[in-house]
């Protein structure tokens, strides 16, 4: 075998694998929106089993690739149906714009790139907003409000 044949068919196999690693290759912008999504899943996974595992549930009905919903049945304003975590009128979530809400609720929006949690403690229309990790710095507050009850303050 000559050394030209040899050289041109190890050639044609670097081809072959610079062709393999361009096809794999993800342009660095691309990359980079990519790692955000995946880190902002992450911290909303950590942030929903915390909630959970708090006795907060999620709204599935009103939650959307818009907005995500917790309520805390404990400070519902009306009686909630243990198993679907409603009442007989609708989802937690279900309240106009003008009315209180029933329960205390949380709310994560891609508007504000589910880096801000708002609350609004059932009975009110108020909504407080927390970075999703100092959330946690006031949660046994929010946890213990309860309609008719003065608002808390936060530092």
């Amino acid at each position: 075998m000559s050394g030209a044949s040899k050289r041109s068919r190890k050639e044609a196999r670097r081809r072959k694998r610079k062709a393999a690693q361009n096809a794999r290759w993800i342009p660095q912008t691309e990359f980079d929106e990519l790692a955000e999504e995946v880190e902002v899943a992450l911290t909303l996974e950590w942030f929903d089993q915390q909630l959970v595992e708090r006795g907060w549930r999620f709204d599935e009905e009103s939650s959307d690739d818009d907005a995500l919903l917790w309520f805390y049945p404990p400070s519902s304003t009306e009686p909630l149906d243990d198993e679907a975590g409603e009442d007989d009128g609708g989802e937690a979530g279900d309240a106009e714009d003008t009315e209180a809400a029933p329960v205390t609720t949380i709310l994560v929006t891609a508007e504000d790139d589910a880096e801000i949690a708002h609350v609004v403690f059932a009975g009110t229309l108020d909504d407080y907003q927390f970075d999703l990790r100092g959330l946690f710095d006031h949660i046994d507050v929010i946890e213990a409000y309860r309609a008719g009850d003065p608002l808390p303050t936060f530092d």
